[in-house]
């Protein structure tokens, strides 16, 4: 029998173990920005293939919904630090603020809102979109490193459609953040329902920093709530693209992941468009099963995360 928990107000809520289905996808991704047009004119170069105005974004932003590969993106440019936006931006500059998930109904979202509550979770900011639509982002970014949001639009009264993606799109398949004390973030998540990380410490070669020979290492956390895969890292030996990115953004979501089929090909692309590799290796015994390389694209200039090519031997 599921066990619940009934708050005096008489709204029956799942105990935090019970996490909602709607979370085993990403909707979309707010992403912050400090320069929308910059940052719409470079990504167009790779693979963002239309751009729609939100006229509903209400004063104090610019806000822009595009598609980078097979995800849909909100662009948001702060012009004050009085939305929590603009307050994101003040303490880590650019990036991926919140990783957004849709849910059925707005009923859905308002238990949810009762879940977090219970679960000791404050409201970083929140609305009605219409008669059936609710929007809310959870104050998870102290402990959590982002913020997560939940929203439904059953009347089309808020978020404009994204959209339609491009034929072969690339297909999203990771979101990577940092942090100094993955135990700690797990615990917290796992808190809140999600599920608790798995840890590994791989053996990665042919290490390449800047266009040099790198000396870097890491331990992984991973998490799997669907399709995407959730990676968190701790960098222990540097320098390497992640302690640089604790330094100069804080704890956070460092790079989405994109699954290509020619790695070389694609670091040549990426860096004749003016994103050059910051930071590349491989894993695995060479041209055998589990073999792989990644490389990290230099994006920080349209917003603050990077891009990572992961290429897999087939």
């Amino acid at each position: 029998m599921r066990k619940t928990l009934v708050l005096l107000l008489g709204v029956v809520v799942p105990l935090a173990a019970e996490l909602p289905d709607f979370y085993k996808s990403v909707d979309r991704v707010f992403w912050v920005v400090d320069d929308i047009d910059r940052t719409v004119a470079g990504w167009q170069k790779l693979g963002i293939i239309d751009v729609r105005p939100n006229p509903g974004a209400g004063p104090g932003v610019r806000w822009s919904i595009a598609r980078l590969g097979d995800t849909v993106v909100d662009f948001i440019q702060p012009l004050d630090d009085k939305t929590p936006f603009g307050a994101y931006r003040k303490t880590h500059g650019q990036g991926i603020m919140a990783l957004i998930h849709r849910a059925p109904t707005k009923a859905a979202v308002e238990q949810e809102l009762a879940r977090m509550a219970n679960a000791g979770v404050a409201v970083l900011d929140g609305r009605n979109l219409g008669p059936e639509g609710r929007y809310v982002l959870f104050d998870t970014a102290e402990e959590g490193k982002y913020v997560v949001g939940v929203f439904c639009d059953l009347g089309g009264a808020g978020l404009p459609p994204a959209p339609a993606p491009k034929p072969n799109a690339k297909r999203l398949s990771q979101y990577a953040f940092v942090a100094r004390d993955l135990k700690a973030v797990s615990r917290y998540w796992e808190r809140l329902g999600f599920p608790a990380m798995d840890f590994t410490h791989p053996v990665l070669w042919d290490l390449i920093y800047h266009g040099k020979p790198g000396k870097f290492d890491a331990i992984l956390g991973w998490q799997r709530q669907g399709r995407i895969v959730y990676e968190w890292i701790q960098p222990t030996i540097g320098p390497t693209t992640y302690l640089d990115h604790l330094s100069k953004y804080g704890e956070g979501l460092h790079h989405i992941a994109l699954a290509v089929s020619d790695i070389e090909q694609e670091k040549r692309e990426w860096t004749n468009a003016g994103f050059p590799t910051s930071q590349s290796g491989a894993w695995g015994e060479r041209d055998k099963p589990g073999f792989g390389r990644f490389a990290y694209q230099d994006t920080h200039t349209i917003g603050g995360t990077e891009v990572e090519l992961l290429w897999n031997y087939r």
